[in-house]
């Protein structure tokens, strides 16, 4: 699916990451404790999609179902509600 990106924006992301481990494994990182050793678990099968064709179609009907204005005004207006409903009544 990273295919659709441009390259730019999946460097910013893969970057932003790394730090953000690197920034995670320096927190928790004990200096004195035990390496342990690796376990190896059993490689889950994946279904490849061999057929590109079908793989893209299937991405531009999810994008479509996205980028729906209708369901977008649809939803929007079911949030608008809710908020109201819960917010307006409340005794906070």
């Amino acid at each position: 699916s990273a295919r659709f990106w441009h390259k730019h924006v999946l460097h910013d992301i893969i970057t932003a990451g790394i730090i953000m481990h690197n920034m995670i494994i320096e927190y928790k990182c004990d200096v004195d404790a035990t390496i342990e050793d690796h376990i190896e678990v059993a490689t889950p099968e994946v279904k490849m999609v061999v057929d590109e064709n079908t793989r893209f179609q299937e991405f531009q009907s999810r994008h479509r179902k996205i980028n729906d204005k209708e369901a977008h005004i649809a939803l929007r207006n079911t949030l608008t509600d809710h908020l109201w409903d819960e917010y307006t009544n409340s005794d906070n």
